[in-house]
Protein backbone atom coordinates (compact mmCIF):
# COMPACT_ATOMS: atom_id res chain seq x y z
CA UNK A 1 0.00 0.00 0.00
CA UNK A 2 1.02 3.63 -0.46
CA UNK A 3 3.41 4.82 2.23
CA UNK A 4 1.33 7.25 4.24
CA UNK A 5 0.23 7.81 7.83
CA UNK A 6 -3.27 8.65 6.64
CA UNK A 7 -5.91 6.34 8.11
CA UNK A 8 -7.93 4.13 5.79
CA UNK A 9 -11.66 4.84 5.50
CA UNK A 10 -14.35 2.41 6.52
CA UNK A 11 -14.87 0.40 3.31
CA UNK A 12 -18.08 0.99 1.37
CA UNK A 13 -18.57 -2.75 1.37
CA UNK A 14 -16.39 -5.41 3.03
CA UNK A 15 -13.47 -5.95 0.60
CA UNK A 16 -13.48 -9.32 -1.14
CA UNK A 17 -10.38 -11.34 -2.02
CA UNK A 18 -9.18 -9.73 -5.25
CA UNK A 19 -9.76 -12.90 -7.25
CA UNK A 20 -13.47 -12.63 -6.44
CA UNK A 21 -13.91 -9.43 -8.45
CA UNK A 22 -14.88 -9.86 -12.10
CA UNK A 23 -14.82 -6.33 -13.49
CA UNK A 24 -12.37 -3.45 -12.96
CA UNK A 25 -13.44 0.02 -14.08
CA UNK A 26 -11.01 2.89 -14.52
CA UNK A 27 -11.26 6.63 -14.64
CA UNK A 28 -9.15 7.79 -17.61
CA UNK A 29 -7.98 11.41 -17.41
CA UNK A 30 -6.12 11.88 -14.15
CA UNK A 31 -5.87 8.15 -13.38
CA UNK A 32 -4.48 6.57 -16.54
CA UNK A 33 -3.58 9.80 -18.36
CA UNK A 34 -1.45 12.65 -16.98
CA UNK A 35 -2.74 15.97 -18.25
CA UNK A 36 -2.29 18.67 -15.60
CA UNK A 37 1.41 19.28 -16.22
CA UNK A 38 0.88 19.25 -19.96
CA UNK A 39 -1.88 21.84 -19.73
CA UNK A 40 0.40 24.07 -17.68
CA UNK A 41 3.20 23.63 -20.20
CA UNK A 42 0.87 24.52 -23.06
CA UNK A 43 -0.12 27.78 -21.36
CA UNK A 44 3.45 28.84 -20.58
CA UNK A 45 3.62 31.27 -23.57
CA UNK A 46 0.46 32.98 -22.34
CA UNK A 47 1.41 33.08 -18.66
CA UNK A 48 4.87 34.52 -19.30
CA UNK A 49 3.16 37.64 -20.67
CA UNK A 50 1.75 38.32 -17.24
CA UNK A 51 3.66 40.54 -14.80
CA UNK A 52 5.75 38.70 -12.18
CA UNK A 53 3.30 39.93 -9.52
CA UNK A 54 0.43 37.90 -11.04
CA UNK A 55 -0.92 35.18 -8.73
CA UNK A 56 -0.62 32.79 -11.68
CA UNK A 57 3.16 33.29 -11.66
CA UNK A 58 3.61 32.79 -7.93
CA UNK A 59 6.59 30.40 -7.80
CA UNK A 60 6.19 29.49 -4.12
CA UNK A 61 6.14 25.66 -3.94
CA UNK A 62 3.23 24.02 -2.15
CA UNK A 63 5.64 21.70 -0.34
CA UNK A 64 9.32 22.73 -0.44
CA UNK A 65 10.37 19.28 0.79
CA UNK A 66 8.80 17.53 -2.20
CA UNK A 67 10.71 17.44 -5.47
CA UNK A 68 8.85 18.67 -8.56
CA UNK A 69 6.01 20.01 -6.42
CA UNK A 70 3.48 22.36 -7.97
CA UNK A 71 3.64 26.05 -7.13
CA UNK A 72 0.95 28.31 -5.75
CA UNK A 73 0.68 29.82 -9.21
CA UNK A 74 0.21 26.41 -10.84
CA UNK A 75 -2.70 25.60 -8.55
CA UNK A 76 -4.35 28.99 -9.04
CA UNK A 77 -4.13 28.58 -12.79
CA UNK A 78 -5.50 25.02 -12.84
CA UNK A 79 -8.47 26.18 -10.76
CA UNK A 80 -9.11 28.91 -13.33
CA UNK A 81 -8.84 26.35 -16.13
CA UNK A 82 -11.32 23.99 -14.45
CA UNK A 83 -13.78 26.82 -13.78
CA UNK A 84 -13.73 27.83 -17.44
CA UNK A 85 -14.14 24.25 -18.67
CA UNK A 86 -17.09 23.59 -16.36
CA UNK A 87 -18.74 26.90 -17.28
CA UNK A 88 -18.38 26.33 -21.02
CA UNK A 89 -19.82 22.81 -20.88
CA UNK A 90 -22.86 23.96 -18.91
CA UNK A 91 -23.45 27.04 -21.07
CA UNK A 92 -23.36 24.96 -24.24
CA UNK A 93 -25.22 21.92 -22.94
CA UNK A 94 -27.96 22.23 -25.58
CA UNK A 95 -25.40 22.48 -28.39
CA UNK A 96 -22.24 20.81 -27.01
CA UNK A 97 -18.91 21.52 -28.63
CA UNK A 98 -16.47 18.81 -29.56
CA UNK A 99 -13.62 18.56 -27.05
CA UNK A 100 -11.05 20.24 -29.29
CA UNK A 101 -13.41 23.22 -29.68
CA UNK A 102 -13.93 23.27 -25.91
CA UNK A 103 -10.16 23.54 -25.47
CA UNK A 104 -9.98 26.43 -27.93
CA UNK A 105 -12.78 28.27 -26.13
CA UNK A 106 -11.05 27.72 -22.78
CA UNK A 107 -7.90 29.34 -24.17
CA UNK A 108 -9.85 32.31 -25.53
CA UNK A 109 -11.66 32.91 -22.24
CA UNK A 110 -8.57 32.52 -20.09
CA UNK A 111 -6.66 34.99 -22.28
CA UNK A 112 -9.53 37.45 -21.87
CA UNK A 113 -9.83 36.83 -18.13
CA UNK A 114 -6.14 37.45 -17.44
CA UNK A 115 -6.08 40.29 -20.01
CA UNK A 116 -3.31 38.90 -22.20
CA UNK A 117 -3.17 39.12 -25.99
CA UNK A 118 -3.17 35.85 -27.90
CA UNK A 119 -3.43 34.67 -31.49
CA UNK A 120 -5.55 32.27 -33.50
CA UNK A 121 -2.42 30.18 -34.01
CA UNK A 122 -2.05 29.68 -30.25
CA UNK A 123 -5.75 28.95 -29.87
CA UNK A 124 -5.70 26.37 -32.66
CA UNK A 125 -2.53 24.75 -31.29
CA UNK A 126 -4.08 24.19 -27.87
CA UNK A 127 -7.18 22.63 -29.42
CA UNK A 128 -5.26 20.53 -31.90
CA UNK A 129 -5.26 16.77 -32.16
CA UNK A 130 -1.50 16.91 -31.65
CA UNK A 131 -1.95 18.58 -28.26
CA UNK A 132 -4.53 16.04 -27.09
CA UNK A 133 -2.29 13.22 -28.36
CA UNK A 134 0.64 14.58 -26.31
CA UNK A 135 -1.02 13.75 -22.99
CA UNK A 136 0.73 10.54 -21.88
CA UNK A 137 -0.16 7.63 -19.67
CA UNK A 138 1.41 7.63 -16.22
CA UNK A 139 4.59 5.58 -16.04
CA UNK A 140 3.93 1.85 -15.90
CA UNK A 141 0.22 2.15 -16.67
CA UNK A 142 0.16 0.00 -19.81
CA UNK A 143 2.19 -2.81 -18.22
CA UNK A 144 -0.10 -2.74 -15.18
CA UNK A 145 -3.22 -2.91 -17.34
CA UNK A 146 -1.80 -5.88 -19.21
CA UNK A 147 -1.18 -7.68 -15.92
CA UNK A 148 -4.75 -6.99 -14.82
CA UNK A 149 -6.09 -8.01 -18.23
CA UNK A 150 -4.22 -11.30 -18.06
CA UNK A 151 -5.79 -12.19 -14.71
CA UNK A 152 -9.15 -12.55 -16.45
CA UNK A 153 -10.82 -9.35 -15.25
CA UNK A 154 -13.16 -7.51 -17.59
CA UNK A 155 -11.72 -3.98 -17.99
CA UNK A 156 -13.97 -0.95 -18.47
CA UNK A 157 -12.88 2.64 -19.09
CA UNK A 158 -14.93 5.64 -17.95
CA UNK A 159 -13.75 8.67 -19.91
CA UNK A 160 -15.08 12.07 -18.91
CA UNK A 161 -14.35 13.54 -22.33
CA UNK A 162 -16.02 12.85 -25.66
CA UNK A 163 -15.45 10.05 -28.14
CA UNK A 164 -13.42 12.31 -30.45
CA UNK A 165 -10.73 13.05 -27.84
CA UNK A 166 -10.81 9.59 -26.29
CA UNK A 167 -10.18 8.00 -29.69
CA UNK A 168 -7.12 10.25 -30.09
CA UNK A 169 -5.85 9.23 -26.67
CA UNK A 170 -6.46 5.53 -27.35
CA UNK A 171 -4.42 5.75 -30.55
CA UNK A 172 -1.58 7.93 -29.23
CA UNK A 173 -0.88 6.28 -25.88
CA UNK A 174 -1.26 2.57 -26.51
CA UNK A 175 -4.46 2.28 -24.48
CA UNK A 176 -6.03 0.97 -27.66
CA UNK A 177 -3.84 -2.13 -27.37
CA UNK A 178 -5.62 -3.15 -24.17
CA UNK A 179 -8.62 -5.50 -24.38
CA UNK A 180 -11.43 -3.31 -23.05
CA UNK A 181 -14.83 -4.86 -22.44
CA UNK A 182 -16.27 -1.36 -22.82
CA UNK A 183 -15.03 2.20 -23.25
CA UNK A 184 -17.54 4.76 -22.04
CA UNK A 185 -17.12 8.40 -23.06
CA UNK A 186 -18.90 11.58 -22.02
CA UNK A 187 -21.28 11.08 -24.96
CA UNK A 188 -22.65 7.97 -23.22
CA UNK A 189 -23.60 9.79 -20.03
CA UNK A 190 -25.97 12.35 -21.58
CA UNK A 191 -25.37 15.93 -22.70
CA UNK A 192 -28.29 17.87 -21.20
CA UNK A 193 -27.55 20.42 -18.52
CA UNK A 194 -28.94 18.03 -15.89
CA UNK A 195 -26.75 15.21 -17.20
CA UNK A 196 -23.67 17.43 -16.99
CA UNK A 197 -24.51 18.56 -13.47
CA UNK A 198 -24.94 14.91 -12.46
CA UNK A 199 -22.08 13.59 -14.61
CA UNK A 200 -20.43 11.56 -11.84
CA UNK A 201 -23.73 9.90 -10.96
CA UNK A 202 -24.55 9.24 -14.61
CA UNK A 203 -21.27 7.45 -15.30
CA UNK A 204 -21.83 5.04 -12.41
CA UNK A 205 -25.39 4.42 -13.57
CA UNK A 206 -24.02 3.49 -17.00
CA UNK A 207 -21.31 1.33 -15.44
CA UNK A 208 -23.76 -0.58 -13.24
CA UNK A 209 -26.12 -1.15 -16.17
CA UNK A 210 -23.27 -2.55 -18.24
CA UNK A 211 -22.04 -4.74 -15.39
CA UNK A 212 -25.51 -6.16 -14.82
CA UNK A 213 -25.89 -6.91 -18.51
CA UNK A 214 -22.54 -8.70 -18.42
CA UNK A 215 -23.52 -10.94 -15.54
CA UNK A 216 -21.44 -9.03 -12.99
CA UNK A 217 -22.96 -8.31 -9.59
CA UNK A 218 -22.39 -4.93 -7.94
CA UNK A 219 -20.28 -6.68 -5.29
CA UNK A 220 -18.01 -8.07 -8.04
CA UNK A 221 -17.20 -4.62 -9.44
CA UNK A 222 -14.09 -2.68 -8.39
CA UNK A 223 -13.51 0.93 -9.49
CA UNK A 224 -9.93 2.24 -9.78
CA UNK A 225 -9.32 5.98 -9.74
CA UNK A 226 -7.45 8.92 -8.29
CA UNK A 227 -10.16 11.56 -7.88
CA UNK A 228 -11.92 11.46 -4.53
CA UNK A 229 -14.74 13.82 -5.48
CA UNK A 230 -15.45 12.59 -9.01
CA UNK A 231 -14.90 8.86 -8.42
CA UNK A 232 -14.58 7.59 -4.86
CA UNK A 233 -17.43 9.58 -3.35
CA UNK A 234 -19.95 8.60 -6.06
CA UNK A 235 -18.66 5.01 -5.89
CA UNK A 236 -19.48 4.98 -2.20
CA UNK A 237 -22.88 6.56 -2.88
CA UNK A 238 -23.86 3.64 -5.14
CA UNK A 239 -22.20 0.92 -3.05
CA UNK A 240 -19.28 0.13 -5.36
CA UNK A 241 -15.92 -0.90 -3.90
CA UNK A 242 -12.94 1.13 -5.07
CA UNK A 243 -9.15 1.44 -5.19
CA UNK A 244 -7.62 4.87 -4.51
CA UNK A 245 -4.50 5.58 -6.55
CA UNK A 246 -2.56 8.37 -4.84
CA UNK A 247 -0.62 9.00 -8.05
CA UNK A 248 0.62 12.54 -8.48
CA UNK A 249 -1.82 13.89 -5.89
CA UNK A 250 0.96 15.00 -3.48
CA UNK A 251 2.58 16.99 -6.31
CA UNK A 252 -0.63 19.01 -6.58
CA UNK A 253 -1.17 19.45 -2.83
CA UNK A 254 -4.00 16.92 -2.46
CA UNK A 255 -2.98 15.50 0.94
CA UNK A 256 -5.33 17.78 2.86
CA UNK A 257 -8.28 16.94 0.63
CA UNK A 258 -7.51 13.23 0.95
CA UNK A 259 -7.40 13.37 4.74
CA UNK A 260 -10.58 15.44 4.94
CA UNK A 261 -12.47 12.99 2.70
CA UNK A 262 -11.53 10.12 5.02
CA UNK A 263 -12.24 12.01 8.25
CA UNK A 264 -15.69 13.10 7.02
CA UNK A 265 -16.59 9.64 5.78
CA UNK A 266 -17.06 10.82 2.20
CA UNK A 267 -15.16 7.90 0.68
CA UNK A 268 -15.02 4.17 1.31
CA UNK A 269 -12.19 2.77 -0.81
CA UNK A 270 -10.82 -0.59 0.29
CA UNK A 271 -7.29 -0.22 -1.12
CA UNK A 272 -4.91 2.72 -1.35
CA UNK A 273 -1.91 2.38 -3.66
CA UNK A 274 0.81 4.68 -4.89
CA UNK A 275 -0.03 3.95 -8.52
CA UNK A 276 -1.51 1.37 -10.84
CA UNK A 277 1.74 -0.60 -10.90
CA UNK A 278 1.52 -1.12 -7.16
CA UNK A 279 -2.09 -2.28 -7.37
CA UNK A 280 -1.30 -4.67 -10.24
CA UNK A 281 1.53 -6.10 -8.15
CA UNK A 282 -0.84 -6.72 -5.23
CA UNK A 283 -3.28 -8.47 -7.56
CA UNK A 284 -0.52 -10.57 -9.10
CA UNK A 285 0.79 -11.71 -5.72
CA UNK A 286 -2.67 -12.53 -4.41
CA UNK A 287 -3.55 -14.52 -7.51
CA UNK A 288 -0.40 -16.62 -7.07
CA UNK A 289 -0.90 -17.26 -3.36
Amino acid sequence: MADTDMPMPTPTTPPLPLQRYKLLSFDVYGTLIEYKQHILSSFTPLLTRLPPSSPYRNSTPLNPSLAHCATQGDISFLKLFQQQEDRIKLELADHPLRFDEVLKEIWRRIAKTIDVDTSEHEIDAFGSEANIASWPTFSGTLDALRILQNTGYKLVALSNVDRFATDITWASTGLGSIEWAKVFTADDFGTTREDLELADQRKFEALLEFAGGSGVERSELLHVAQSLGHDHKPAKDVGVSSVFLVGDGPVWGKEGESRMAVEKGLVGYGWRCKDLREFAGIVEREMKS
